[in-house]
């Protein structure tokens, strides 16, 4: 469990670093700091069902629901309970911003301001990624694929920039992506030879590998009762 926290901390933070694009089209930082806020309690929410060992789809309806409820809290519309439970009036007003979105990207050039539609259809898609990220690179172990959303990310300033796109945004997005993979692989090594129990748990270092053989456990047992003895048994 440890290790899919790391992991999914990992897999948050790289994540906002595949964002890095969105600078480009913004003028201010806005977009960032309500993303990190979607993405964080993503991250929180899968953490604590894979806590709870729920299954994978549990965890990604888990996730979802903690997304809806950070975009409620981050663009309120007087409908909520208690300021952030989502109602239908509420998502109609998600209707609304999303078909505003719309009508923003038209009437406005690159950078663009500070919109709530905007801001809202930005950070709806940095969620939607963490979401996918998480379930690839945490759920699935298939870290590799997770650059497949984050090169979604990506493609909006590619396809909207008039200009080239400017590189060390991509720079940035791509040295996450290194990160998210380097972060399993190590951890792939970490746990090589030691986690064959049927429940995932990881076999103590100094435990002999159930794979391993009988006199290779053997010896390792001796060597550890001898450096016990050492200091506690009697001449």
């Amino acid at each position: 469990m440890i290790t899919s926290r790391n992991i999914g901390v990992v897999a948050a933070a790289a994540t906002l670093l595949a964002a890095a694009p969105l600078s480009a089209i913004f003028q201010g930082w806005t977009w960032l700091i309500e993303s990190i806020i979607a993405v964080a309690v993503v991250a929180g929410v899968a953490a604590l069902t894979r806590l709870a060992r729920a299954p994978l789809w549990g965890q990604v309806l888990g996730m979802l629901a903690g997304l809806a409820f950070a975009l409620t809290w981050l663009f309120p519309s007087g409908k909520e309970l208690l300021g952030v439970v989502p109602t239908p009036g509420t998502f109609g007003y998600f209707g609304e911003l999303l078909s505003g979105s719309m009508q923003d990207m038209r009437s406005y050039g690159v950078e663009v301001p500070d919109t709530d539609p905007l801001l809202f259809i930005a950070v709806l898609g940095v969620g939607g990624v963490a979401v996918l990220v998480d379930v690839l690179a945490v759920g699935l172990r298939r870290p590799a694929l997770a650059g497949l959303p984050m090169l979604a990310i990506y493609s909006v300033p590619v396809a909207v920039y008039v200009d080239s796109v400017p590189a060390a945004p991509f720079v940035v997005g791509a040295a996450g992506y290194l990160w998210l993979l380097v972060t399993d692989n190590v951890d792939r090594v970490r746990r090589f030879g030691r986690r064959f129990t049927g429940d995932g748990r990881d076999v103590d270092v100094w435990e002999a590998s159930p794979l391993a053989s009988p006199a290779a456990g053997s010896r390792r047992s001796g060597w550890r009762w001898r450096w016990r003895c050492r200091w506690r048994c009697p001449a």
